[in-house]
């Protein structure tokens, strides 16, 4: 008897250390997607509660509001980029005219840039400061106060050259570059100089698009329907694919990450979760 007891005593130990153990783990989760009927998404971006979006072949900025219906359009731009605000202005990138205008979304005005390089293809603002990525130029306009400008990539080695940059992003130390056809993202400190690559081994398929939040980046790789997660050392952390297709911004508010989906013409909407996972 107590032979058959010790061996049952086992076995049932066995059992519980087999079993597997289930930990909370912290990830995006796709929440919904919302249809953008007739506007081809490339750009977002917020200004008082509301989003705007910029369609680069309808020509157009769309604001959308909280339940997602679209409000109000701007019209008459020459095919608008990745857009960005300081919370009271739009700076919009067009393509097509080589130039970025500002708006209040009745007066416009042209931003006065020391360049002529062609195709505008993202702009971005942090405090008093401003770059532009360049498309067809290979390069990043930055500047701290309107009048000096600082040419990112300009004289680059092979390796370290851009090519048709599409997105830029200005944080309190860097400046973050979606170098669209190397199929990575750039780190550069506010001299122009090169301070990190990311991506390369994830096999980016053109990174259009990208936003950086206080502890993540977030790539938009626009060939692969997917939206790749990293930490800012450049770790991958999660690879987001469910709802998404042909990807061209990203863009994080209130703890939901907003994607745009160029071709599919929708916005998909990432909120973070905690689940339930088995070790």
């Amino acid at each position: 008897m107590r032979k058959i007891c010790a061996t049952l005593l086992i076995v049932f130990s066995l059992i519980a250390c087999s079993s597997p153990k289930k930990e909370n783990k912290e990830s995006w989760q796709p929440l919904k997607t919302v249809q953008l009927e007739g506007v081809s998404p490339m750009g977002i971006a917020e200004i008082s509660n509301t989003l705007w979006i910029s369609d680069g072949v309808g020509n157009r900025i769309v604001s959308i509001a909280e339940n997602n219906d679209s409000i109000r359009i701007l019209d008459s731009f020459n095919r608008p980029m990745h857009i960005a605000t300081d919370g009271k202005y739009l700076f919009v990138p067009e393509f097509n005219a080589n130039q970025v205008k500002i708006t209040s979304g009745v007066d416009r005005s042209i931003i006065p840039v020391s360049d002529s390089l062609a195709g505008p293809s993202g702009v971005a603002v942090f405090e008093n400061q401003m770059a532009v990525s360049y498309f067809k130029g290979n390069q990043v306009l930055f500047t701290e106060d309107g009048e000096n400008w600082v040419h990112i990539g300009e004289n680059a080695t092979k390796n370290n050259a851009l090519n048709q940059p599409t997105d830029v992003q200005i944080t309190k130390d860097t400046i973050w570059v979606a170098d669209g056809y190397n199929n990575r993202v750039q780190v550069y400190n506010k001299k122009g100089e090169l301070l990190n690559t990311i991506g390369e081994k994830e096999n980016m398929n053109v990174s259009m698009g990208l936003f950086v939040s206080e502890k993540e980046l977030f790539v938009t790789d626009f060939e692969n329907d997917r939206v790749l997660v990293y930490n800012h050392q450049g770790d991958l952390l999660q690879e987001l694919s469910k709802d998404i297709k042909s990807p061209s911004d990203a863009y994080l508010r209130n703890e939901n990450l907003y994607i745009l989906n160029y071709l599919a013409s929708s916005l998909t909407i990432y909120e973070y979760k905690t689940t339930a996972e088995e070790e």
